[in-house]
């Protein structure tokens, strides 16, 4: 995946990020594929695995560095469905733009050289380039289940 491509992600999900600030109340709420959350916590997770990146990983992101583990998943995702109720749907989609604007901003300074950074988590070796690439799979994870749950197209 070139830098170009993984920028392209970015900004097209934005774009997709927006027209979801329009979604009605009930489908915000309404339960993704596996019924267990509501579209609001998976936007909310989206959100809080982003600032996870943004404060605990890309500013590691050294040649050789070995960086600790993940968090508990589960703790992560729990404190998401917790925020969804104390926050508005166009305030976690608003600090969700944000932050990958700071994505974007942060990738458009790299060259292709400094996406093949090559680093551990724990003992998985990877890129930054790799990891930009699980991140966008994720991110395309879960639209899917949004799209369909909502009955947005494609």
């Amino acid at each position: 995946m070139k830098k170009q491509d993984i920028v392209t992600h970015y900004e097209s999900f934005s774009v997709w990020l927006e027209s979801i600030k329009d979604l009605g109340h009930e489908n915000w709420l309404k339960p993704v594929l596996d019924g267990k959350w509501p579209v609001a916590a998976v936007v909310a997770h989206l959100l809080f695995w982003d600032r996870y990146s943004l404060e605990q990983r890309f500013p590691f992101f050294k040649e050789g560095a070995v960086l600790e583990n993940y968090p508990d998943f589960q703790s992560v995702n729990d404190a998401a469905g917790e925020y969804v109720k104390k926050h508005a749907q166009l305030e976690i989609i608003e600090e969700l733009l944000s932050v990958r604007s700071q994505f974007l901003q942060m990738l458009q300074g790299m060259s292709e050289e400094e996406l093949d950074t090559a680093f551990k988590i724990g003992s998985t070796s990877l890129t930054v380039r790799d990891y930009f690439a699980d991140f966008i799979e994720h991110d395309i994870h879960h639209k899917k289940q949004i799209m369909h749950a909502t009955g947005i197209s494609l």
